[in-house]
């Protein structure tokens, strides 16, 4: 047979643990996960069971026998069987009784009051449960049918030759339970009303319903077995052979919850979209990624005005070597640009980028990654989408970058750069201003008192006396260390504002890179997280 293991060391508790990594996964997508979280539960309380006795139901439709069946592999009346429908209202367990107070916690958990004893050795490892009719008439019969089955280690499926195509046992029960039980068999009681030819034909038929009718969930491993429950022990031999096999119980429990898991991992992979055995798809590819990233950043950098900031850079720079490098005229002239609010317009790098809200909007960057995210929302799982459309919602896009935004500024040191000749141009500059004043008083000198002075011969001017001369040399010294200082002060700004330019435009390229897709990314992770768990869980099963 095929025993479903995992190929961890932890096997089966490792699957359990996966399981539960695959519902919050699927969970964070937005897919329904109340039947895999209530599997998840009820393997890790069986687990906490004794699993030397494992628990098999007869489940079937109304009148197939399973109460007359099970009556004849007892050899006496276990369970009620009457032209009466429906009969068995309540299941009731056969099981050995040197297992009683061992299966007593399990009965328990699995609500089963009724219950008979036997001392069949042949059937020491087996508790069999005759489940009520899961179509009866009586809706909480078909409720205690489909309460009980996530719970049971095995299930043979009895049916007989007018019901054994019925929708109920295959559409309702079939189609859901191949797949999540390792151990089951399908019974064709009241075989004896057939002959021999019909009953192969009736087992042909069931055989390809389980192989091919059973949505892509086919099992070619489940017995047929042909049974006449009302001729006692001699008809039901297929059945008592089936069930005295050779197979330890605890292989059996753990089987059926290493099927049951992994059976339940895949069903939310696959409504995820999600295929465990193919290759990962996420949900934007690198390179449309790529794409989306630099065009979301070239429309943030146009709302934070580069150019602009480049310009307050500069102006920033120049505005430190006035106060530091022209002298006592720079330190007035700084004092009047700073207190009269001019400095904070066109000087103020950091204000600059600190108000980028007022200049432009992050409108153009929200479509373009909206953009990016219609294609991965028009691809995917309908059950996915819900999630996915709640990540190009605007007003989200739009906090996000915001906030990607506000945190490439924060980041970077934004301190005026200086430079050390500044204060020796400075110097010069006192120096120069001490002799303008001097020559500008000699001149005034010399006009009312006509002393005598020396003159310089000037070409096209003709003789210029000394006052005059020194005034001019000494206006035109500090006009040149003036020029200097700005050209200067213009060259190390414009380094600096290229170097902030392209920190602040790597810094939101990498904000958008890694958290501008954040919504998105939580969604990447968890349909990540849900392949890895359910190609885990997919290939677990192994023949032994």
């Amino acid at each position: 047979m095929t025993i479903p293991t995992t190929p961890d060391p932890d096997g089966l508790e490792g699957s359990i643990a996966r399981l539960a990594e695959a519902v919050d996964a699927a969970a964070t997508l937005g897919i329904p996960v109340d039947e895999a979280r209530a599997a998840h539960g009820e393997a890790v309380t069986r687990l906490g069971f004794p699993s030397d006795v494992f628990v098999l139901a007869l489940v079937g439709g109304t009148g197939v026998g399973k109460s007359t069946l099970l009556n004849a592999l007892a050899g006496s009346s276990v369970s009620p069987a009457s032209v009466r429908r429906p009969t068995t209202a309540q299941p009731v367990a056969w099981i050995p009784a040197a297992s009683h107070q061992e299966l007593a916690g399990l009965l328990a958990w699995l609500e089963v009051r009724e219950v008979r004893e036997h001392e069949r050795d042949a059937l020491r490892d087996v508790a069999i449960l005759d489940l009520p009719d899961m179509d009866s008439v009586a809706a909480e019969h078909r409720a205690r049918v489909e309460a009980l089955l996530p719970k049971v280690d095995a299930v043979a499926w009895v049916t007989d030759p007018e019901k054994y195509h019925d929708a109920v046992l295959v559409d309702d029960f079939l189609r859901t339970w191949l797949p999540r039980l390792d151990r089951q068999a399908i019974v064709l009681n009241k075989a004896d009303r057939l002959d021999p030819d019909d009953v192969q034909r009736v087992r042909r038929d069931l055989q390809r319903d389980l192989v091919g009718g059973m949505g892509g969930a086919g099992r070619t491993e489940v017995p047929v077995l042909a049974t006449s429950a009302t001729t006692g022990e001699a008809g039901i031999g297929e059945f008592s052979d089936w069930l005295a096999a050779g197979v330890e119980a605890k292989q059996i429990v753990r089987a059926r919850l290493a099927a049951t898991i992994s059976s339940l991992g895949n069903g939310l992979a696959r409504t995820a979209g999600i295929d465990p055995g193919g290759p990962e798809r996420p949900f934007l590819d690198p390179s449309a990624r790529r794409k989306a990233t630099a065009a979301v950043t070239s429309a943030v950098l146009r709302a934070i005005d580069l150019p602009g900031l480049e310009r307050q850079a500069v102006a920033a720079t120049r505005a430190r070597a006035r106060a530091r490098g022209t002298g006592p005229m720079g330190v007035i002239t700084s004092l009047v640009y700073r207190f009269s609010g001019r400095e904070a317009k066109v000087a103020d790098p950091d204000g600059f980028l600190m108000r980028w809200r007022d200049r432009g909007s992050l409108a153009p960057a929200v479509e373009v990654l909206r953009q990016a995210l219609g294609e991965p929302l028009r691809t995917a799982a309908p059950a996915v989408r819900p999630a996915l459309a709640a990540t190009v919602e605007p007003a989200r896009l739009q906090r996000g970058l915001e906030g990607a935004v506000d945190r490439a500024i924060a980041g970077h040191d934004r301190t005026v750069p200086s430079s050390r000749l500044w204060p020796v141009i400075g110097f010069l500059q006192t120096i120069a201003t001490v002799a303008i004043a001097l020559s500008v008083a000699w001149t005034i000198v010399w006009v009312l008192a006509r002393p005598p002075v020396d003159s310089v011969d000037v070409p096209v001017i003709g003789v210029v006396p000394m006052p005059f001369v020194a005034v001019v040399v000494s206006l035109f010294v500090g006009y040149l260390l003036a020029r200097v200082v700005g050209l200067h002060a213009g060259w190390i700004g414009r380094r600096w504002a290229g170097r902030l330019r392209r920190e602040i435009a790597a810094s939101v390229e990498r904000e958008i890179a890694d958290r501008g897709f954040e919504p998105l990314d939580r969604l990447e992770a968890a349909r990540q997280a849900l392949w890895a768990s359910a190609r885990a869980l997919k290939g677990g099963a192994t023949d032994r």
